[in-house]
């Protein structure tokens, strides 16, 4: 699998090939009027920003840090989980 770094500097639509191909999808929220689609790349996250409107993909952010998935804790139930 492709490491953070070689991600980070791949031309927008190789990024989009990669993720379709290999990433497993996590979770999405919507802020204002675009959606956030979040990945799981080979030990990094990835987040897709999307603008529905639009019919765009407006960015995508890779990242390594727990501290960036502060926006997605709002969604996440773990009442249902069994323990």
């Amino acid at each position: 699998m492709i490491p953070l770094d070689d991600f980070k500097t791949l031309p927008f639509d190789k990024k989009c090939d990669f993720i379709t191909v290999f990433a497993d999808y996590l979770i999405y929220r919507t802020e204002q009027e675009n959606k956030f689609y979040l990945y799981y790349l080979a030990g990094y996250f990835v987040e897709v920003c999307y603008a529905p409107f639009e019919n765009k993909v407006l960015g995508i952010n890779a990242f390594d840090s727990v501290n960036e998935l502060g926006p997605y804790l709002d969604a996440i139930q773990i009442g249902e989980l069994a323990v």
